[in-house]
């Protein structure tokens, strides 16, 4: 008994020293495009996507389980290189090789559209009469998108609930139409197909 208790006891160590929460994520990222600016790349965006309490885990190439810790944050980094779109992806368990993207269709996008981007701010569900109790949100829709822009001069962003673009709950949302012609909103269901496209060609550093 005693045995299978250490046993048990090394397995979960070995899990719990592959387990990062979003302190890593974030460093790894702000590492990640540190590196671009060294590059003298002074214009890029980064798309966290993430859904509270949703837990991966995964074998890496060492045969060491890593696992989130918490919540899984899936981050994606988008800049040109010397005329060539690239993507970068980043996660609790480290980052993953850049690839180059089939066209320059989402960095165009963020180049036409950096006005719109910067003001057009997705606003909260809300409702044209008062509910007898609470929206039903966090339990539901208990995913997130956070977007941050650098350009040459300046950086901006801002994070927005799913639940916000829907009109589902019980009273509809008097913002679903405005949230649906945001730039932002737009460019997130680009990147919808985009991710979906590279996501099996990701392979871990």
């Amino acid at each position: 008994m005693k045995q299978i208790m250490t046993i048990i006891a090394l397995a979960f160590c070995t899990i719990c020293e592959g387990q990062h929460d979003l302190a890593y994520v974030d460093l790894t990222t702000a590492e990640f495009v540190t590196s671009l600016k060294g590059r003298d790349i002074n214009s890029w965006f980064v798309t966290k996507r993430y859904c509270n309490g949703t837990i991966e885990m995964f074998k890496l190439e060492d045969g060491s389980m890593c696992t989130s810790k918490e919540t899984y944050y899936a981050v994606y980094v988008f800049w040109m290189d010397e005329g060539k779109p690239m993507i970068k992806k980043i996660d609790n368990c480290g980052m993953y090789y850049s690839l180059e993207l089939p066209d320059t269709s989402v960095h165009t996008f963020f180049e036409t559209h950096e006005d719109e981007l910067r003001m057009g701010e997705v606003k909260n569900y809300e409702t044209a009469v008062a509910s007898d109790g609470p929206t039903l949100r966090t339990n539901a829709y208990p995913c997130y998108r956070q977007f941050q822009f650098t350009t040459s001069h300046d950086t901006f962003g801002q994070t927005y609930h799913t639940f916000d673009l829907t009109n589902e709950a019980k009273n509809l949302n008097i913002h679903y139409d405005y949230n649906s012609t945001l730039k932002v909103v737009e460019l997130d269901g680009m990147l919808d197909d985009v991710i979906g496209e590279m996501e099996s060609k990701f392979r871990r550093q």
